[in-house]
């Protein structure tokens, strides 16, 4: 779950009044207030233009360590589950400031995400376990296991698991947003 008040710390810490982050993110002030008051818990495209707003990465909302290495131990893997839902993200490349991230994307049976996003880059998917429907735009792809796919990022996007067992696909995104 989001830290509200590290959220404010990093939008202070940025110079940016909330008029000022509204404007550069497309996020209303009202919401970033709300936000940073620990009163609503953002979706992912409300996180990702919060982010790209103050030039950081969504994973930098929910660490505390600046650290940065080389291995990411899989039981120390950076995870970011929303609120009311079954969707898990767990950070594969570690806390850099490099272009490349990759993610490990699990979706429940019957999970989605609920809102097609969009940002700068490029990504490139690969089913390890399951069935996973990748909709761009207003196509669906449905991959299986050992497939992959590549696309634009700024074509909108979403991932939906309607199928009866568990969806397990590695990411690789560029630039790094998460």
């Amino acid at each position: 779950m989001l830290d509200g008040n590290k959220f404010r710390v990093i939008r202070k810490k940025h110079g940016l009044s909330l008029q000022q982050l509204s404007d550069k993110s497309g996020v209303s002030v009202s919401m970033i207030s709300q936000i940073e008051r620990n009163n609503v818990d953002p979706t992912m495209t409300t996180l990702y233009k919060l982010c790209q707003g103050l030039d950081i990465t969504i994973a930098s909302l929910f660490t505390s360590s600046d650290v940065e290495d080389r291995v990411v131990k899989k039981d120390e893997r950076k995870t970011i589950v929303l609120p009311n839902s079954k969707l898990k993200y767990q950070l594969l490349t570690p806390n850099t400031k490099g272009d490349l991230e990759m993610l490990l994307i699990e979706l429940e049976p019957g999970q989605e995400d609920r809102q097609m996003i969009n940002h700068h880059g490029e990504e490139c998917g690969f089913v390890l376990k399951g069935k996973l429907t990748v909709i761009l735009d207003e196509k669906e792809y449905l991959l299986h296991e050992g497939d992959s796919i590549y696309f634009n990022s700024d074509i909108p996007h979403r991932f939906i698991n309607q199928h009866d067992e568990k969806s397990v696909s590695i990411w690789a995104m560029t630039p790094a947003s998460f």
